[in-house]
């Protein structure tokens, strides 16, 4: 009956297909009751029509006439009607189930299984017992040391191959198994080692779905479970799926989050189970990471040094976090592990005695009963210069800022400072010994050779000549030198709205202010102004008062108030605004007045600091937190033009690689007038770690 009603309605249906759901319904404009009664009304009619004619028509006449008048009538209202046939065809469709196996190193580990539970599930895997049982079997002394150190991938190849579980042959009899691994090595090729799986559009078998698992060997440097996902999704768009099958170690260390990655794929409507290989509970010392105020240091400082450190499984024991550089031990701290996965930061400090580049390793000796040793260390790069930092400071005349700041940098023993100040008496410029300039540098190749960073005081713009402007400007941008901004009540900032500065700056100014002190719109306050740091002060190291962020945020809190600080609008786009007005009246569209902020441009650094008064931190404390802050931002900004070559910058694509990884290099040549290098060929060389060329 279904298949005559699809032929008479003229649809075509796929064998195996079959109706359900059958549903009958008319037109929206006319009710169905009304149809009845209508109905209803001309049937009776017909029949009181026909019991009225003449005798001499046989009743057999009569009857039959009625009816084909009815049927007529009928006929005539499922019209009026529209009646509508729907129902659903539905029909079994064989969908594809994406397996993706973890193809890491770390799935080569061999996990110490000293827990019954665990030897008895890598026993079960390895087909030693019988997986309808469960855990409630008995394992042999000889079945007990043949688990208790398997790899994770020989185990996992071993469960594929498990004859009692079929767990591929099953699935392969339910779904079109589509096969891939953590294979696309860093290079974009494959190695034998590295299947890379059938391709999607052709389903495995379970002849082959075995055949491609023996092959599977742990190689890949990276975990990227969360791109793996991702490729997948990609890769069977479009075509009915059941899930992805996931077997991993669990462990991710590049690419996009995993959770994030899951979350598209049930968004595409596509489950992600996974299968976990590996031990219930193992027992893990972590060395997270090393934090540095910076990775160029200064000899004969003492540079503090955050250890992050989390332990598994290993709640109130302890183990010894050494700091070595360049292979000697300079600090030592006894670690106490405290819940699963809590990450604890351990302060240490260094002072580096003499310049070079070191490795920087911070580790704690590996347990017997560890699962994974080579998270125990963790190795960043440091740089130890032993140069000073070349300082040109501007200023129009000496107010308090100016005396102290000059004072502090030139007891800093980092610091090689020169002045230039506008109104100061020209006697102060003579003698060998004096850190006075006549006149501010000319050339744009006095002002990159002789000097790292610029500190521009309250001037006023008219003082800067021809190019000096723009020679500032590109000091910053493209000889990665440092700038610093401090305002004033009579300049700066607001005066070089339209200037070279302006663009630099990570402020946005206000044109057309009143400078003069008094002036109608003059910022000279008699109450103190409550300074808040922003989240990314917070973090920034260059505003850290202490090596812990909260005892660092305690500190700016307790700090000396300010009374004065230049009107600007709001932060640029592109900069971080770390230190702010906590007045909300001063905000523009809910974003608060900036009083210190940062911004990289073109290859240096700028720093707006808008108040003239943090030499008023200095009280109580004495020059504690103002040379800490003072000290930090110069050094801070400076890098970038100490430690490159003035006409030759060289830059690479990435900070970390991995061995067999493409490598690109930029480079940003010029010449003795630090113009661009106009040649169209350079030959140059590079020297590998051997000292091969």
């Amino acid at each position: 009956m279904p298949d005559l009603l699809l032929k008479l309605l003229g649809v075509k249906a796929d064998n195996g297909a079959y109706i359900t759901h059958p549903v009958i319904a008319f037109h929206p404009s006319v009710h169905p009751a009304w149809i009845a009664l209508i109905g209803l009304i001309l049937t009776l009619l017909a029949v009181w029509l026909y019991r009225r004619e003449d005798a001499s028509v046989g009743t057999f006449k009569r009857w039959t006439m009625a009816i084909l008048r009815i049927g007529f009538i009928a006929l005539i209202l499922l019209l009026l009607a529209r009646p509508v046939v729907s129902f659903t065809m539905e029909n079994n469709v064989r969908r594809g189930l994406v397996v993706v196996v973890d193809t890491s190193t770390s799935m080569g580990i061999k996990d110490p299984r000293t827990e019954t539970a665990d030897l008895k599930r890598a026993a079960i895997a390895m087909n030693l017992l019988d997986p309808a049982k469960g855990l409630d079997q008995n394992l042999t002394a000889q079945q007990s040391t043949e688990v208790s150190a398997i790899g994770r991938m020989d185990l996992l190849k071993s469960l594929l191959n498990n004859k009692r579980l079929d767990l591929l042959g099953r699935l392969a009899k339910e779904y079109d198994l589509k096969l891939y691994a953590f294979a696309d090595s860093p290079n974009g090729k494959t190695t034998d080692a590295s299947p890379t799986g059938t391709p999607a559009s052709q389903p495995s078998s379970s002849t082959t779905a075995q055949t491609w698992a023996n092959k599977l060997a742990p190689w890949s440097p990276i975990t990227p479970i969360g791109d793996e996902l991702r490729k997948a999704i990609a890769r069977t768009r479009g075509q009915p799926l059941a899930g992805i099958l996931l077997l991993t170690d669990g462990g991710n260390n590049a690419g996009s989050d995993p959770i994030m990655a899951a979350k598209a794929a049930r968004q595409e409507g596509v489950p992600v189970y996974t299968f976990g290989v590996g031990i219930s509970s193992p027992k893990d010392i972590i060395v997270a990471d090393i934090f540095t105020p910076s990775e160029v240091v200064f000899a004969k400082d003492e540079v503090p040094i955050s250890v992050r450190v989390k332990g598994q499984n290993l709640k109130g024991e302890s183990g010894q976090l050494i700091l070595t550089l360049g292979g000697e031990k300079v600090d030592e701290k006894t670690v106490t592990f405290t819940q699963d996965q809590d990450e604890q930061v351990i302060p240490m400090k260094l002072t580096p005695t003499k310049k070079g580049e070191y490795d920087l390793v911070a580790s704690i000796a590996p347990r017997a009963d560890e699962a994974e040793t080579r998270n125990n260390s963790r190795q960043k790069h440091l740089r130890v210069v032993d140069d000073k930092i070349k300082v040109l400071m501007v200023e129009q005349s000496p107010r308090w800022e100016f005396k102290y700041l000059m004072q502090q940098m030139l007891r800093d023993r980092r610091v090689d400072l020169k002045v230039f100040l506008v109104d100061g008496d020209a006697g102060i410029t003579k003698g060998g010994s004096t850190p006075y300039l006549a006149e501010f540098p000319k050339s744009k190749a006095d002002l990159n050779d002789k000097f790292d960073v610029l500190i521009l005081g309250d001037v006023d713009p008219k003082v800067f000549k021809g190019d000096q402007l723009k020679n500032i400007a590109e000091f910053v941008s493209i000889s990665g030198g440092g700038f610093i901004m401090i305002a004033g009540r009579q300049f700066s900032p607001n005066a070089y709205v339209n200037t070279p500065l302006d663009k630099m700056l990570p402020v946005e100014l206000e044109p057309g202010r009143a400078f003069a002190p008094g002036g109608p719109n003059a910022d000279v306050f008699e109450k103190p102004i409550r300074m808040e740091l922003t989240p990314k002060g917070a973090r920034n190291g260059m505003l850290r008062l202490s090596d812990k962020e909260t005892e660092s945020q305690r500190k700016w809190k307790d700090l000396p108030p300010i009374y004065w600080a230049a009107r600007v609008a709001r932060a640029k786009p592109a900069a971080e605004s770390l230190l702010v007005d906590a007045d909300p009246a001063k905000a523009i569209r809910g974003e608060k007045m900036p009083i210190v902020a940062l911004q990289q441009y073109g290859l240096g650094q700028v720093i707006y600091v808008g108040t003239d008064n943090t030499w008023r931190w200095r009280r109580n404390k004495g020059d504690e937190f103002y040379i800490t802050l003072w000290g930090q931002m110069i050094q801070r900004i400076a890098m970038p033009h100490l430690l490159g070559s003035k006409r030759t910058q060289l830059n690479a694509d990435k900070e970390q690689y991995v061995s067999g990884e493409r490598v690109t290099i930029y480079a940003r040549l010029y010449d003795t007038t630090y113009e661009p290098v106009a040649e169209p060929t350079i030959k140059g060389y590079y020297t590998g770690g051997t000292g091969d060329t």
